[in-house]
């Protein structure tokens, strides 16, 4: 059983932690459909620097679990967003995604925020699902502009 003393996150460092988000994407294959395949790791890394969001590197006992990204503030409703959240295939099913999303909350909350946000693809059900799991409820759809993407739009109380 994980405890948080043990189960933390650093910042996420491209020169040292790139190999391990690498090893994240390959394995898994729908979040490199939607998202990017690794050989354009850095680039996809490089757009979300605009946002001051943190990509975080969460660690058990030294062991790297998972990568999550978060941001704050957004510019779209300027409340705090879970994006991407990825967890090592040796460490899937184990509670450590819900660990991760729960300990964010706290944080957020302790700044006085009231909600987390995340958007899911609306063709990843189990995405939604599980978000749905991490007390996530759907509040809206939406559609990109730019691409076309059907979005279903999340919320979590915290």
């Amino acid at each position: 059983m994980m405890n948080s003393q043990s189960f933390s996150w650093k910042k996420l460092e491209i020169e040292k932690d790139l190999h391990f988000f690498n090893e994240l994407v390959k394995a898994s294959p729908e979040w490199s459909k939607e998202e990017c395949v690794p050989e354009q790791l850095e680039t996809y890394l490089s757009n979300y620097s605009m946002y001051n969001g943190v990509w975080q590197v969460w660690e058990l006992d030294g062991d790297l679990v998972g990568i999550c990204y978060v941001l704050e503030w957004s510019p779209s409703n300027e409340k705090p967003w879970l994006g991407t959240i990825l967890i090592h295939p040796s460490f899937r099913g184990q509670g450590f995604a819900k660990k991760i999303i729960a300990m964010i909350g706290e944080e957020l909350k302790a700044r006085g925020h009231k909600a987390l946000f995340a958007a899911c693809p609306s063709n990843q059900s189990s995405w939604l699902l599980f978000l749905g799991k991490c007390g996530f409820e759907q509040y809206k759809f939406e559609i990109d502009d730019q691409t076309s993407q059907q979005y279903i739009l999340t919320v979590k109380p915290i």
